[in-house]
């Protein structure tokens, strides 16, 4: 067994035992099983080759935890509906995004970026330097030959423009498409005139 990864553990696992068995308990059906999911994580990182890659061992430790939690739970016929209300208490605040959460970045930033496609052109080129490119507003106004005051306007008419877009259309990820598909950017409404003879 490699003496690092045991010091890994005891440095990493052991402060923060008394915590997770805490949080377990409102996950697990008794002392037992808290026994043996604890156990089972700490068996589970000595087990493994390396453990350089961990930046931040609390969230990892408690995230291993919640895996055997999940796993259990997939191989028991009966699951108590408490346990899976708790599990979200085994989550730790961690650096590292989820694979689900860089899928959902990665589906935001799409629909964000179908959304600011269909803002007007000079509206866009601005939009674009600005939020995606995270230039200065002078920087922009240099780069496209403006002036601050007419970088403002746009900042302001495209986030005016997206906002009506999302209202109309909502803000699931899909929906840029759909804001796509029906005309996305708004011509300004003008107040009807009432008629007397209405």
């Amino acid at each position: 067994m490699d003496t690092r990864v045991v010091d890994w553990l005891t440095i990493n696992f052991l402060p923060h035992e008394a915590e997770l068995r805490r949080m377990l308990r409102r996950v697990c059906t008794g002392p037992a099983e808290i026994d043996d999911v604890v156990q089972e994580t700490c068996c589970r990182i000595l087990s493994m080759a390396s453990l350089d890659s961990i930046r931040d061992p609390k969230p990892f430790v408690f995230r291993a935890a919640k895996n055997i939690v999940l796993d259990r739970i997939k191989r028991d016929a009966v699951v108590r509906i408490d346990t899976i209300a708790n599990l979200d208490e085994l989550d730790i605040a961690d650096t590292a995004p989820t694979p689900e959460r860089v899928v959902f970045a990665r589906s935001e930033l799409s629909w964000v970026i179908g959304l600011v496609a269909k803002l007007p052109d000079r509206c866009k080129s601005v939009f674009r330097a600005r939020r995606i490119q995270g230039m200065s507003q002078q920087e922009t106004a240099d780069a496209l030959g403006l002036t601050d005051g007419v970088v403002e306007h746009e900042m302001m008419k495209g986030m005016r423009l997206m906002s009506e877009m999302i209202a109309r259309n909502g803000m699931e990820p899909g929906n840029a498409e759909t804001a796509a598909d029906n005309g996305a950017v708004p011509k300004k409404r003008t107040a009807k005139k009432s008629n007397v003879n209405d």
